[in-house]
């Protein structure tokens, strides 16, 4: 199953990966959370501490939105995920 990750506002994680969209494939089930670790575990440490908290999860400051039409909240991260799906991990600001 191909997933596809793209990463808005976060430049660093741009740079460390070489690149605002990437391509994972998993052989089973697979879920939002198993996504984000994947992510975490295949660009290394430095990618790992702009994605996950001291707990090892989602950091708190980011945000997921499948498909660009559903946001996945923290208590989601078990969503099933579907060959094809489109994950979108950002960091949201505010302002005026």
């Amino acid at each position: 199953m191909k997933i596809k990750v793209e990463f808005l506002s976060l430049p660093n994680v741009v740079k460390m990966i070489g690149s605002k969209t990437v391509e994972l494939d998993f052989s089973g089930a697979t879920t939002v959370n198993d996504l984000i670790q994947a992510v975490a575990a295949k660009y290394g440490r430095n990618v790992q501490k702009f994605l996950l908290d001291e707990n090892g999860q989602l950091d708190m400051s980011l945000s997921v939105a499948l498909n660009q039409q559903e946001w996945i909240r923290h208590g989601q991260m078990d969503r099933p995920l579907q060959d094809g799906d489109r994950v979108t991990i950002m960091i949201l600001a505010a302002g005026g």
